[in-house]
């Protein structure tokens, strides 16, 4: 709580008297003080850049609280609740281990928030006043913590927010928890129906195509070096690629593959697990990743520190260490160097960050060189009792 004030009271002191930062913020802010003046959220052109409103028109009705406080009093009161969220999904995850003692789960979750606040999505996303450690916690809770009656409602409202959650969908299918699938999809229907009920235009408009158009997210043809997708990646690559084409078909491979994995992932390991891989496909195959969407480094990341401390496997304890300096370094570099140096910004800033994907991959690939052995084990087993 106290790394929480700290954090919102100094954001706070910060848009005082620089009023920079907490871009996203702004527009979320811009789109929920359309909705009240009873104007289209889809023709705002918010700061220097002019970003527009991207999101859903059910995500700019649940942004109208924040039009009726000042930016300063928006950028603190975000920064503290993201802040808390982040500790609240640390807790959970700490208790994961089975730590007995409250005292010690307690400091196991700050020490946890320490380390985990400087990581580059972590940062990018409070810096940015993104919504992806809120949406992050929700998921989580919604789909471990939740009545198993309503469980994927809570991912469902996710989705009609930023769309991404949808890949939920396909993974409880997979798993074949058909109800938890159906409960997505009406919560999504239902903040889809919200939104026509409410702003009508603005809904055709975001649901008769816009919501597919990247162009309102990318600029320049999503060559930017920071999406962290298949797709960011390989429009980065040198020479003549047919990207498009490529790009569906590492989808539909990486996309497939990697939701069978985190099914099993969920029925052999636990359902965190599972859910942590499932995002990670979603990141991947999603057409525009930013670095702030990788904010499901916090699980894998304490996920596999669990698991190399259980094992205690000195090499798995490395890795650890490797992937967090993997979600710390490369994303501060990358920026310092267009920043600062942009004449030295070359193909090796792009494989620097492109980092981020080689680990989401590295991740799935794992996991199903476990499943592959396990099979192989379950098979003779079989074949021994025969």
């Amino acid at each position: 709580m106290l790394i929480a004030l700290s954090g919102a009271l100094t954001a706070f002191v910060f848009n005082v008297i620089y009023a920079k930062g907490w871009i996203d913020l702004e527009v979320y802010r811009e789109g929920g003080s359309a909705v009240l003046q009873r104007a289209s959220v889809y023709d705002l052109a918010v700061g220097e850049r002019w970003l527009k409103f991207t999101y859903s028109p059910f995500a700019a009705i649940l942004f109208t609280p924040l039009a009726l406080v000042g930016m300063e009093t928006a950028v603190a009161l975000w920064v503290l609740v993201s802040i808390l969220a982040l500790e609240v999904l640390i807790w959970i995850l700490v208790g994961r281990a089975a730590v007995r003692s409250r005292g010690r789960r307690a400091t196991h979750t700050l020490l946890v928030v320490i380390a985990s606040l400087p990581l580059y999505p972590v940062m990018l996303t409070l810096w940015n006043g993104q919504i992806g450690i809120i949406l992050l916690l929700a998921i989580v809770v919604d789909l471990t913590h939740g009545r198993e009656k309503w469980r994927g409602i809570g991912t469902g409202i996710a989705a009609g927010v930023k769309l991404t959650p949808l890949i939920f969908i396909p993974y409880l299918l997979f798993a074949r928890r058909f109800r938890a699938a159906l409960m997505v999809g009406l919560g999504f229907l239902g903040t889809v129906v919200l939104g026509f009920l409410l702003l009508p235009a603005d809904s055709r408009y975001y649901w008769g195509g816009a919501f597919f158009d990247t162009q309102r997210v990318v600029t320049e043809q999503d060559s930017d070096v920071f999406n962290q997708s298949l797709r960011g990646v390989l429009t980065l690559m040198p020479g003549s690629w047919p990207t498009v084409p490529l790009w569906l078909a590492l989808c539909a491979v990486v996309g497939t593959g990697g939701l069978l994995v985190a099914a099993w992932t969920a029925k052999k390991v636990d359902e965190l697990a599972g859910i942590t891989a499932c995002a990670i496909v979603g990141l991947l195959v999603s057409p525009v990743s930013w670095p702030h969407h990788w904010v499901w480094c916090i699980p894998l990341l304490v996920l596999w520190a669990q698991r190399a401390q259980r094992v205690d496997a000195t090499l798995e304890k490395a890795g650890v260490g490797l992937l967090w300096f993997v979600f710390l370094l490369p994303g501060y570099i990358t920026l310092a160097t267009l920043l600062i140096y942009p004449a030295h910004a070359g193909m090796w800033l792009m494989l620097l960050m492109g980092s981020y994907v080689l680990s989401g991959l590295t991740t799935l690939l794992a996991l199903a060189v476990c499943y592959g052995r396990s099979d192989r084990r379950r098979r003779r087993r079989g074949s021994g009792d025969d």
